[in-house]
C-alpha cells in the first residue's frame, strides 16, 4: 500500500481534498491517505490525525497566540510521516503551515505536490524562490498563476477551478421556499459570516443589524445563514438571540442558498468566488483583530481581497473591509442592489464572465493525474 499524506487547513481546502482523493483512488485504489483535513476528506477515506475545526484560527495574532498548539500538530504529522513514510505530501492552499511544512518534507525525501496555489501574487511574490526550492510541482486554478511560476521555473500546471464541478444547483421554483417556509413574496438574502469562529463572531451581528436596517424598506426581507461545516449550531444561535432579525438557518448545500437568495452578503473567500460563478449578486466583507489588518495593509498588493474581483480584474462588487464592515454600510449595498433593478442586472450580467475565466470542468481529475505523474518519474 502506498501512504500519502495530504493538508488541508480550512473548509474550503477540506472540499477541494476530498474531491482530489477520490479521484486519485481511482487511478491507484491501494492508496492510504492520512493527514489534516475536514468531514469531507474523512468521508472520501482520509484518516485525520487533526481536523480542521483544531486550527480553525483567524489572523496573524490568534495565530501568534496558538503557536505552540500549532507547533504541536506540526510536530505530531512529523511523527506520522516518520512511521508511514509517504511517497507523497499533497499540501491545499493553507500557506501559513504548509510553506513551513514542506521544507521539512524534502529533506526526507517526500515528493512536495501543491494544489490550489498560495497567493503569492496577492502578498507574496518574494515566495516564489522558496517554493522552487521546497515544491515538486504546483498545480494551480487561475491562468495568470500559470505564467508566474512558469517565470521562476516551477513544475506547474493550470488545471482549472474545482468548483466547475461542485457547483451544480439547480434551482426548482418552490422548492427552496418549502424548505424554508418562506412566502411568495419573502425576499431571501443568503448570509456567509465565514468558516472560522472568530469570523462568526465578528461579521454576523454586522450582518443581522443589517438586515433590520433593509426591513424597514422590504418588511418582506428574510436572512438565511449558512452554518459552517464543522462549527457548532449554538454559536450562530447565541447570536441570532441577540437580533430582532427574521432569521433562518441553512445547514445543508451553500450552493444552493446562494443560487436562490435575491443578494448575498458574504466573508471574503472562495465563497465569493462561489456566488460569483452561480451569478448572485454580493457584497464582501470582512473584518480581523486590528493587530492582523495592520500587518495586512503593508503584506497586500493588490487593490482588491475579494477573489471574485480579483479575477474579474475590477471590482465588480463591493468591498466593505475592517472599519467599512459595518452594518449601515452593508445595508446601503444591499439597498442599492433592491432598489435599483438596473444596477442589480448588469452585476448579475458582469458576473457570468467570471466562470469563462475558471477553465474547464474536470479540475480534480487534471490534479490527481498530475499528482500520480510525479510519484511515478520517482
Amino acid at each position: 500500500m502506498n501512504n500519502i499524506l495530504i493538508i488541508a487547513g480550512e473548509a474550503s481546502g477540506d472540499t477541494l481534498g476530498a474531491g482530489f482523493v477520490r479521484e486519485y483512488l481511482t487511478l491507484a485504489p491501494d492508496t492510504r491517505f492520512f493527514g489534516l483535513g475536514g468531514d469531507k476528506m474523512k468521508q472520501a477515506g482520509v484518516e485525520l490525525t487533526y481536523h480542521i475545526r483544531d486550527l480553525a484560527f483567524l489572523g496573524f495574532w490568534e495565530v501568534v497566540k496558538n503557536y505552540r498548539f500549532i507547533k504541536k500538530v506540526q510536530k505530531d504529522i512529523l511523527k506520522q510521516i516518520d512511521q508511514l513514510k509517504p511517497s507523497m505530501a499533497v499540501l491545499i492552499d493553507y500557506p501559513g503551515f504548509n510553506l513551513r511544512l514542506a521544507p521539512l518534507l524534502k529533506k526526507r525525501g517526500i515528493k512536495v505536490f501543491y494544489y490550489i496555489s498560495p497567493q503569492i501574487w496577492a502578498w507574496g511574490a518574494k515566495r516564489i524562490k522558496q517554493i522552487k526550492t521546497d515544491v515538486d510541482f504546483m498545480a494551480v486554478v487561475f491562468e495568470f498563476e500559470k505564467e508566474l511560476y512558469e517565470k521562476a521555473g516551477v513544475p506547474v500546471e493550470w488545471v482549472g477551478h474545482p468548483l466547475l464541478d461542485e457547483i451544480k444547483t439547480e434551482i426548482i421554483p418552490g422548492q427552496f421556499y418549502r424548505q424554508h417556509n418562506l412566502a411568495n413574496d419573502d425576499i431571501p438574502i443568503g448570509l456567509f459570516p465565514g468558516s472560522r469562529i472568530l469570523e462568526v463572531k465578528r461579521i454576523l451581528p454586522e450582518m443581522l443589524a443589517a438586515l433590520e436596517y433593509v426591513a424597514i424598506g422590504y418588511p418582506k426581507i428574510r436572512g438565511i445563514i449558512s452554518c459552517a461545516p464543522g462549527l457548532d449550531i449554538s454559536l450562530y444561535e447565541n447570536i441570532i438571540k441577540q437580533s430582532n432579525a427574521k432569521i433562518r438557518l441553512h445547514l445543508e448545500n451553500s450552493h444552493e442558498l446562494m443560487a436562490n437568495a435575491k443578494v448575498n452578503l458574504i466573508c471574503s473567500g472562495t465563497a465569493t468566488l462561489e456566488s460569483g460563478v452561480i451569478g448572485t449578486p454580493m457584497v464582501i466583507v470582512y473584518k480581523t483583530s486590528p493587530i492582523t489588518y495592520y500587518i495586512a495593509r503593508f503584506v497586500i498588493k493588490i487593490p482588491y481581497i475579494g477573489i471574485v474581483n480579483v479575477v474579474a480584474g475590477e471590482k465588480i462588487v463591493p468591498e466593505l473591509i475592517q472599519g467599512q464592515c459595518n452594518a449601515q454600510n452593508m445595508a446601503a449595498h444591499a439597498l442599492n442592489y433592491l432598489n435599483d433593478p438596473g444596477y442589480y442586472n448588469d452585476v448579475k450580467n458582469r458576473l457570468v464572465q467570471i466562470r469563462t475565466k475558471l477553465g474547464e470542468s474536470g479540475a480534480a481529475s487534471r490534479a490527481a493525474k498530475a499528482a500520480f505523474a510525479l510519484i511515478e518519474s520517482k
